[in-house]
């Protein structure tokens, strides 16, 4: 399972690969306004995962589980979003969003599994 800050970091990468050629650790540390130590210990879990890859000279790319997952989980925190209910307390996008985020990775991930399976597993039978 994914925390929120997994999912936020993978969102960022995904975020300034859409719109630089280059993602840098300093590039993601920016977006998220973290510690370049920070996006180093959640990159080395993203990593570890499968979700991304870290070049030697500090290129990090998702894999194609990372983007995936960023499709996958983009659809949940849109739904998320459109139904987040008025609360008798003024909540700014930025804490609607980290209230999506968390929310998100609350959620059971048996049905991520299932549709991450099925997709790379026809992958992978394709190229036998």
């Amino acid at each position: 399972m994914l925390s929120d800050t997994n999912l936020r970091y993978l969102f960022a990468i995904y975020s300034i690969s859409q719109t630089k050629t280059v993602v840098s650790s300093m590039e993601v540390a920016r977006t998220l306004d973290v510690t370049k130590p920070s996006v180093v210990r959640v990159l080395e879990s993203l990593m570890r995962r499968g979700l991304v890859v870290k070049e030697r000279y500090g290129k990090i790319y998702l894999t194609d589980r990372g983007a995936f997952t960023v499709h996958y989980y983009r659809k949940i925190l849109d739904r998320i979003l459109e139904n987040f209910p008025e609360l008798p307390f003024p909540v700014d996008r930025a804490q609607r969003e980290a209230a999506a985020f968390a929310m998100a990775a609350a959620l059971p991930d048996e049905d991520f599994r299932q549709k991450y399976a099925d997709v790379f597993e026809q992958t992978v039978c394709e190229t036998d």
